[in-house]
């Protein structure tokens, strides 16, 4: 049944109320995984964090989305217990999350927690003794992993003489190396080169198979898209949506299209702008242009048939490319923000934060 996105934001507000009542009533399990409960965190008079209620399946990898001062680094701190929640509960597997020991985390922050100074293998051995971990098993995963992440002659060498790059990888070696059951990382993916990033995206998954727990805030939403199972959208320190990623995209109602048409002989791009004029009557808008063709959303009373007919009748050239296709993750992330602060999508299209490259804001 195809619905509004107006409709569709009703909808997840209703089962917002549905979930909330199943808590006080207990039909929520909350018994296999993280569960956040009407968590809230304020600095003074700044409210960073309101009325958070999500849960995070156990084995899966969860994507915390939000733009800068959304809230996500101090939901992570208080999932840590770094910091206090001033109101609600935050459990794994039924218990107050306080009560887990330090070696169940590992965490991944996005400024830099190294002792420069240290020698890398050393760093990692003496890091991962702090989670319980023996010094000879420490050493052996150690060395592995240096030389896994292209790092095997780094061993003796200074953090600080490493490059930036390196040194993410330390750290990100840091927070896995003792094997924990829930890992939070808080933009793993900066600094690595592709090589590297495939590697530890790898790893991610391999421990995710595992049976292990990973949250990950990422400005790269097409990373987030590619990893997460399940993720959870938050702005000024509120819930708008969350879910298995696949269920939000289908609850949207939106029927997108990929649509692409061959270089002219001359191998000049297509010339779409009276294709795209032509488009107009029939409720059919263009979300995203690129020089060979469009990504183009469909109105009421628009189908794909329709489309697939203009194309081939009015279009600049032979199709090369005609795909109905799933929102994106960026489009999802759009309409819960617009949905609640419209002002808030013009200022992160106006500062390059949301575009074709998919990153919702730096810092």
């Amino acid at each position: 049944m195809h619905c509004t996105t107006k409709q569709f934001w009703c909808e997840r507000r209703g089962w917002a109320i549905i979930r909330e009542l199943c808590w006080e009533i207990g039909v929520v399990d909350v018994s296999n995984g993280l569960a956040l409960r009407g968590v809230r965190k304020a600095f003074r008079n700044l409210v960073a964090v309101d009325d958070l209620t999500f849960t995070v399946p156990r084995g899966s990898m969860f994507g915390l989305l939000g733009a800068n001062g959304a809230g996500k680094t101090t939901t992570l701190r208080m999932i840590l217990n770094i910091l206090s929640p001033d109101a609600g509960a935050i459990t794994w597997d039924g218990r107050p999350i306080t009560e887990l020991p330090r070696r169940a985390f590992g965490y991944l922050p996005e400024e830099r927690g190294l002792y420069p100074k240290m020698k890398a293998g050393e760093e990692l051995v003496f890091l991962a003794g702090l989670n319980d971990l023996s010094r000879a098993e420490a050493t052996k995963r150690a060395h592995e992993w240096l030389g896994r992440m292209g790092l095997g002659d780094a061993w003796n060498r200074k953090v600080e003489e490493l490059s930036k790059g390196n040194q993410q990888k330390v750290q990100v070696l840091a927070a896995l190396l003792h094997d924990p059951e829930i890992m939070l990382m808080d933009e793993p993916f900066s600094g690595l080169d592709p090589i590297n990033t495939d590697v530890l995206r790898e790893a991610l998954v391999r421990r995710r198979s595992q049976g292990r727990t990973i949250i990950f805030s990422s400005h790269r939403l097409e990373q987030v898209e590619e990893l997460c199972d399940h993720v959870a959208i938050i702005h000024r320190g509120r819930l708008l949506a969350t879910g298995l990623l696949a269920d939000l995209k289908r609850r949207t109602g939106r029927t997108l299209i990929e649509l692409a048409f061959a270089t002219a002989g001359n191998g000049e791009a297509p010339d779409l702008g009276s294709f795209v004029s032509s488009l107009v009557p029939y409720h059919i808008s263009v979300t995203e242009r690129r020089s060979d063709g469009l990504r183009l959303e469909l109105g009421d009373g628009a189908t794909s048939e329709q489309v697939l007919s203009m194309a081939i009748e009015r279009g600049p050239g032979p199709v090369k490319r005609f795909e109905v296709v799933e929102p994106s993750l960026q489009e999802i992330f759009i309409a819960a923000v617009r949905a609640v602060d419209p002002a808030a999508v013009e200022q992160l299209a106006a500062e390059g934060a949301i575009s074709g490259s998919k990153v919702l804001t730096e810092g």
